[in-house]
């Protein structure tokens, strides 16, 4: 659930992962980290029962490549915070939420693959 811009609960708690002997794997149901440095690469949260805004701490996941909330209720606008994604992210999937506005232009520049797909 998210509130206020702000995540609340056990997904929205983390901006990066913590340390596992193997390095990586699944923190939280849907929230993915790599097997090098622990860093959330992922977050796939279809159809969650998510509700509410993003939270501006999504800037601060700055390794994140996949981002999805495909069929929630999440609505407001697309903080510009994400706009720190912008060589890292490779898609950004909304669809069947209730998201105003547009990714921030920098998001997906000079990652060498153009913008991710936004599908609201």
């Amino acid at each position: 659930h998210l509130k206020d811009g702000r995540a609340d609960g056990e997904v929205g708690a983390f901006v990066s992962c913590p340390a596992y002997p193997s390095g990586g794997g699944i923190v939280a149901n849907g929230v993915y980290c790599d097997n090098v440095d622990g860093n959330i690469t992922h977050v796939r949260l279809w159809s969650a029962s998510l509700s509410g805004t993003l939270p501006t701490l999504l800037g601060q996941m700055t390794t994140l490549k996949i981002f999805d909330i495909t069929k929630n209720e999440v609505g407001g606008s697309i903080p510009t915070e994400i706009s720190a994604w912008k060589t890292t992210i490779r898609g950004f999937y909304a669809k069947h939420n209730k998201l105003e506005g547009t990714l921030p232009t920098e998001v997906g520049a000079g990652g060498g693959g153009g913008r991710p797909p936004f599908l609201s």
